[in-house]
């Protein structure tokens, strides 16, 4: 089995020092969403950014688009790098 498929992804500064530590961010849900389309759903999705201070973004990540709801179920991780 190749162990290199069984790491998530790392997004963010890309280093080999020892001072990087990982973030890790999970978007679970969102409840009772405002009304955005004339049928009175929408289709929600949730962008994540990691910011350097200094320099600004640094990436930025997206979840998938669920469909026509306002209590839309994620349950998506994301692995960022960073270094302080």
């Amino acid at each position: 089995m190749n162990m290199a498929a069984l790491l998530p992804e790392v997004r963010g500064l890309q280093t080999d020092e020892d001072e990087s530590r990982i973030l890790r961010v999970k978007v679970i849900s969102g409840i009772g969403l405002a009304k955005k389309d004339i049928l009175g759903a929408s289709d929600p999705y949730t962008r994540i950014s990691l910011y350097d201070p200094v320099n600004g973004e640094i990436t930025s990540l997206q979840t998938k688009t669920i469909k026509k709801t306002l209590d839309p179920k994620w349950n998506e991780e994301f692995f960022f790098r960073d270094m302080h």
